[in-house]
């Protein structure tokens, strides 16, 4: 129902469940099939080698398995490759470190080793990145014990930070001894968090920002600040009334839970290139959601406030694709992405070549900022078509619930205006509004969502 803006290039094909994968500097990928191995690849899908093979130590159902892979930012001069894991006996979640030596594993080195008492089947979750301070983050999920997302003294539900070596820097929020066991988890950087699968630094500056996933239809996306609390299990999305003690996220995402299955969002970046300009300077987000509803695909989100970058103002669907884990860019400026379902493979997203050729016609649906905002009490907001569609305008409050439907019927090819008069709304605060197009009943739809504020 929308013009196809990407293509996606089959480049390994073949892969059991790819959790996570990552660039080494020769252009190859090191992928993690959750089940057993660390293998690598050519981008011509030619099996390299084993990196590492876990089979004999690790522990896989529900969530569990070999999840994070990243390389060291000295990389060059000392061949350590990361991997987060969780091991059998004892039950515990690790990172190991291995050296690289000829594309096989050496050297092992467990720098981060949490014994559990049970290994739980979901919420376990998460990656492992290096931010620019060159010190390891590990996002690790609640592990079905909600409550202790927000201890101090655990590690369930938080972002953590440690060195290379596993040691704790001194600067972390809740330093104290330097003894996770005892007082506070010293590694931990930011808690209240549920399940955030993966997260992503800014190649323009320091901002950390995390996918989440929620319960029923809260999935969010997260700005991460040191020592902040992201409020679950308190809050679940947008904390409703606002509580000055928890951070709120920065979107939600859809989804109906259990019944038609949420966003589940994945992998996340902000990009940096030339070769997707549109893309530039966005916050790029997949998901890892199994049904086939209109809400999943691929977003680009436009980011607010600037020099912070600390707010989504837009969010569009470019891609109807879903089932992914972790998105990264590659060195030629494309985007590369491991999906899990149906069949494991690695893609690499490209621009279309295919266009629309009359230029007095929109060629993208597309959704304007609302005008004035703030604004008290009427706005306008614009939209355009670059073909006929079934479209809803919808305004959405704070808690996701529906205010008004603004349009609701077929368009045709066009640019069009409408008119809100919140009058009847009583409430100052923010809202949303989002343009979906494309037949009800089909999955292929195109949905775009920004912010508006209302001053009374």
């Amino acid at each position: 129902m929308f013009p196809q803006q990407y293509t996606f290039d089959t480049l390994v094909r073949g892969l059991r469940t790819p959790t996570a994968f990552a660039f080494l500097p020769n252009g190859n990928v090191i992928v993690n099939q959750k089940a057993d191995s660390s293998k690598i690849y050519t981008l011509n899908n030619q099996l390299v080698s084993c990196f590492w093979n876990f089979s004999d130590s690790i522990v896989v159902f529900a969530e569990t398995g070999l999840i994070g892979v990243c390389i060291d930012p000295n990389y060059a001069s000392n061949n350590y490759i990361y991997l987060y894991y969780t091991h059998n006996t004892p039950a515990s979640i690790r990172v190991v470190r291995l050296t690289n030596n000829n594309n096989q594993g050496i050297n092992p080195l467990i720098i981060f080793n949490q014994t559990v008492s049970m290994m739980s089947s979901n919420h376990v979750a998460g990656n492992i990145h290096f931010g620019k301070d060159n010190k390891l983050y590990i996002s690790i999920g609640d592990m079905n014990l909600s409550a202790q997302a927000q201890s101090l003294s655990s590690f369930r539900g938080k972002i953590l930070r440690i060195n290379s070596d596993g040691s704790i820097p001194t600067d972390n929020p809740f330093y104290d001894d330097g003894n996770p066991l005892t007082g506070n988890d010293d590694r931990i950087w930011a808690y209240g968090l549920r399940n955030s699968f993966d997260f992503t630094f800014s190649p323009f500056n320091d901002s950390l920002y995390a996918t989440e996933n929620g319960p029923a239809a809260n999935d969010e996306i997260n700005f991460i600040r040191k020592g902040k609390n992201y409020g679950w299990p308190v809050c679940s999305g947008f904390c409703v009334p606002y509580n000055p003690l928890y951070k709120q996220p920065m979107d939600t995402l859809p989804g109906q839970g259990m019944i038609g299955g949420n966003f589940a969002p994945t992998g996340i970046l902000i990009y940096n290139g030339s070769v997707m300009p549109e893309l530039h300077g966005k916050l790029i987000v997949a998901g890892s959601g199994g049904q086939d509803q209109p809400w999943q695909g691929i977003y680009k989100c436009e980011l607010g406030n600037p020099p912070f970058f600390d707010t989504i103002i837009s969010r569009t669907k470019i891609s109807n694709f879903h089932y992914f884990t972790t998105v990264l860019r590659g060195a030629d400026g494309y985007i590369y992405l491991a999906k899990i379902s149906p069949a494991g493979m690695i893609l690499r997203m490209k621009p279309s070549t295919i266009g629309v050729s009359d230029p007095s016609q929109p060629v993208n649906f597309s959704l304007s900022q609302n005008y004035p905002n703030p604004f008290n009490p009427v706005t306008k907001i614009k939209y355009e078509m670059p073909k006929p569609a079934f479209v809803t305008l919808k305004v959405y409050n704070a808690l996701g619930m529906e205010v008004t439907a603004l349009v609701n019927e077929q368009k045709q090819m066009g640019s069009y205006e409408v008119e809100w008069d919140a009058s009847n709304y009583p409430r100052s605060g923010v809202y949303f509004y989002e343009l979906v197009a494309g037949d009800p009943s089909a999955t292929l739809r195109v949905s775009v969502r920004k912010k508006m504020v209302l001053v009374k």
